[in-house]
């Protein structure tokens, strides 16, 4: 019998849709932690003592300009062909509308690719741009035609050909576009290695008449232009690394990991380790709706089950029954005392006793309708008691009973997930099962299922505050940031505006214990980024953001507010500008507004912005390493990135860009957030930080 997965990032299914990034942000993890502690291995030697390295740096680039040449007179020679049939004829059946464009594309390439070095990469540059604007219209295209197949009536006579036609824009044109993009930028990427020592030959060959090698013999040959430092050693190094680990898989960079955390746990707190395993490369979306509680769902299915029978009962049944009932809860006398009489928790108590007071009521009706709400209660009670194993236990063991859709509605909402999915459909009903769901018979248990999905669809938020189990399938940036808070044992408010405030309240308070004192702040240098911290960004935006976005008048201790003092210096407006400079409006909500003047029809137009909180990070280090002072946070790439960009996990950035405000245009200053770890859930951490079962191996 296979094992079970313990996660569902180790669901191959699962971890293809919901972690698009999964291995890419595992390296990134190891990478930029190797180059903290590389730069801090070697930053104080000397380069005259460092004659090993040099010696297998200087065979390294040698090999490396051979392959950099190589490389790229294979990308050049791959885009100089004219017919390119043999390099999709994987795709069936191809698409011969999406062939010939490629084709064309590679004539345009030919007769236009730049006689030498000094307008190439800037002319591949721009063909990325052409291409992707081409693929970009095969994505919407794709989008149109997904939204519009997924509304037309599963009995529309055009369905099934235009369920084909989807099929083939999704999965042959544009993946044949996104191969022509991976190989237009597979080229640029050759110039970082190979365009100074093209340009370098073309102006020797050009300036030189003694000058004799030819291009190619020229290129293979290393030969460095300046004198060879410790940070050369050390970008070296790091690139070594980098390519150790491109082809290990997710388990094997897990266990790079687990031995980092092991050497370093307090370099890496349960907050961090938590995140790393769980969240690294999840797809970037609202947490909203992606989970249920399991136990909502059997509540709600056998309420109308135990409600049934209550009414059954005779008068002579329900009388001795509320007898029992009084013996059981006033004395705790009785065979079968039910849990909900031993509740000790005092929301349970509160609701047990308000339906005693029915069911000791003189009248028979009051005493009818207690006992029933009263029976109703003890099963929720017993449910809500259940462990979430238990609970999605009995769902398994109901498994039979559900039709199609609604089994998997219920897996896709909870973590039956795990071991329960294997198609890579996982999230959307069929046509069939659309219709089924849809039909009168299933009246009654789609009423059921649409209470329990649309009750709360931000459950998510107190449950994982609760219980710290892996529940959501996706996640933004500040539900990145909260589930990173819940492991450091906090519980900050949801959304992006409170959080300002939540902090500069914790540090006007300053009761929390902990050696480094609450606090909110405009950072000024690296010391204010303390490991756990929030990060908060703010940005003008046009459109008018909602409440939990929207900036909100605070101000740090210090008394720096959302904007500076003097956000434009006052100068005389040019009369021929076309452009007005912002004027500002700083009440409860921040907006600015300026007028543009078409310089052709002399038109005016106003242009007006909204302050909002934009982004929320967690710091997880700063660290110097050969490229300067560093910030390392975890967070999620925005989704107005390329393919491969949106997704949770580590992130690095100069501290100078954290510290900037922007210009005045582009504002994007920054806040950092900080209260001392709570409580932290260790209980639970033993399970979610079992590497045994992380790794699916003994290692402990």
């Amino acid at each position: 019998m296979t094992e079970p997965f313990h996660f569902q990032w180790q669901n191959e299914v699962l971890c293809k849709t919901i972690y698009p990034m999964r291995e890419p942000k595992l390296r990134d993890f190891l990478l930029y932690y190797m180059e903290i502690d590389l730069w801090q291995t070697y930053k104080d030697q000397k380069i005259e003592a460092l004659n090993a390295e040099v010696e297998a740096y200087t065979n390294a680039q040698e090999a490396a300009a051979v392959t950099a040449y190589k490389s790229y007179s294979s990308l050049v020679g791959y885009f100089l062909q004219k017919d390119m049939r043999p390099y999709y004829v994987k795709f069936k059946p191809i698409d011969e509308a999406e062939l010939t464009e490629i084709n064309n594309f590679h004539a345009l390439f030919a007769e236009s690719f730049p006689k030498d070095i000094r307008g190439e990469k800037s002319y591949v540059e721009g063909l990325i741009q052409f291409w992707v604007n081409h693929r970009n219209m095969h994505r919407d295209a794709v989008k149109s035609k997904k939204r519009r197949v997924e509304n037309m009536d599963p009995a529309h006579p055009k369905k099934p050909i235009e369920t084909q036609e989807l099929a083939a824009k999704e999965n042959i044109t544009l993946p044949m576009a996104e191969q022509e993009l991976d190989q237009l930028r597979a080229l640029f990427a050759t110039y970082d290695k190979i365009e100074q020592r093209k340009l370098a030959w073309y102006k020797l060959s050009k300036g030189d008449p003694n000058f004799k090698p030819s291009e190619a013999e020229f290129l293979i040959q290393y030969k460095p232009e300046q004198p060879l430092t410790v940070k050369d050693i050390v970008w070296w190094k790091a690139e070594e690394y980098k390519a150790s680990l491109e082809k290990k898989n997710q388990y094997e960079l897990l266990e790079e990991a687990y031995q980092r955390f092991k050497k370093e746990p307090k370099r890496f707190p349960p907050w961090l380790q938590y995140m790393i395993v769980h969240f690294s490369g999840m797809r970037y979306a609202s947490a909203h709706g992606s989970w249920a509680d399991p136990k909502d769902l059997l509540v709600r299915l056998g309420a109308a089950d135990v409600d049934k029978k209550a009414k059954a009962l005779d008068d002579a049944a329900v009388e001795k029954l509320c007898a029992e009932k009084i013996a059981a809860y006033q004395t705790g006398n009785g065979s079968n005392i039910p849990g909900l009489a031993r509740a000790a928790e005092k929301e349970w108590k509160d609701k047990a006793a308000l339906h005693m007071l029915s069911v000791k009521a003189s009248g028979p009706k009051t005493r009818r309708a207690g006992i029933n709400a009263l029976l109703v209660e003890e099963a929720n009670y017993d449910i809500r008691s259940l462990s979430t194993e238990d609970a999605l236990k009995k769902l398994e063991a109901m498994k039979a009973t559900f039709p199609k859709w609604a089994w998997k509605e219920i897996v896709k909402l909870t973590p039956l997930r795990v071991n329960h999915v294997t198609d890579p459909n996982w999230e959307k009903l069929t046509p069939e099962e659309e219709a089924e769901r849809n039909s009168q018979a299933a009246m009654e248990l789609r009423a059921v299922m649409d209470a329990w999905e649309n009750y709360d669809s931000s459950a998510w938020r107190d449950e994982h505050g609760r219980t710290h189990e892996l529940i959501v399938s996706r996640a933004v940036c500040n539900e990145t940031a909260e589930h990173c808070q819940h492991i450091r044992g906090n519980l900050p408010p949801g959304g992006l505006t409170p959080k300002p405030k939540w902090y500069s309240t914790h540090e006007a308070e300053n009761k929390l214990p902990g050696e480094v004192r609450p606090f909110y702040t405009k950072p000024t240098s690296e010391k204010d980024y303390v490991q756990g911290a929030s990060i908060f960004w703010l940005r003008f935006v046009e459109k008018e953001p909602d409440a939990w976005q929207v900036a909100k008048a605070v101000k740090t201790k210090s008394g720096v507010g959302l904007l500076p003092d003097v956000p434009v210096a006052k100068k005389k407006a040019d009369p021929k500008a076309t452009v007005t400079p912002w004027k500002y409006s700083a009440m409860d909500v921040v907006t600015r507004a300026r007028t543009i003047t078409d310089p052709q029809t002399k038109s005016k137009n106003e242009q007006k912005q909204w302050l909002r909180w934009i982004h929320e990070a967690t710091v997880a280090e700063f660290a110097e390493t050969a490229d300067g002072m560093t910030i390392i946070t975890y967070e999620t790439a925005l989704p107005d990135g390329d393919k491969g960009t949106s997704a949770v996990g580590v992130f690095k950035m100069p501290l100078e860009w954290h510290l900037s405000d922007g210009l005045e245009d582009t504002y994007n200053r920054s806040f950092v957030g900080y209260v001392p770890e709570g409580e932290v859930p260790l209980e639970h951490l033993k399970t979610m930080l079992d590497w045994n079962r992380i790794l699916r191996k003994k290692v402990l």
